[in-house]
């Protein structure tokens, strides 16, 4: 089952980017809840099966992605929810 991890991470974490491009281009609106939810959680399971796979091009990449995506999640949603709503957004 560890041979696979590395996979189903870049997988996962693929289709997290594909759910965060959905919501930002609207094609689908979830809830704000519901939206901050899946995204976390699959950046944590993504990055949890990335980093337990067997060294290889599939963790490599699947950690790269994981990383990737919650910095870019880290700064264009969470960053900017905090300085709006301070400001009286």
């Amino acid at each position: 089952m560890k041979k696979y991890l590395g996979v189903i991470s870049f997988a996962l974490i693929i289709l997290v980017i594909c759910f965060f491009a959905g919501t930002i281009t609207q094609v689908i609106d979830p809830g704000v809840t519901t939206f901050r939810v899946l995204m976390i959680c699959g950046i944590i399971i993504s990055f949890s099966f990335s980093f337990l796979s067997e060294k290889g091009l599939w963790r490599k990449l699947a950690l790269g992605f994981s990383i990737f995506d919650g910095l870019v999640y880290f700064m264009a949603v969470e960053l900017m929810r905090i300085i709006f709503q301070g400001n009286g957004f």
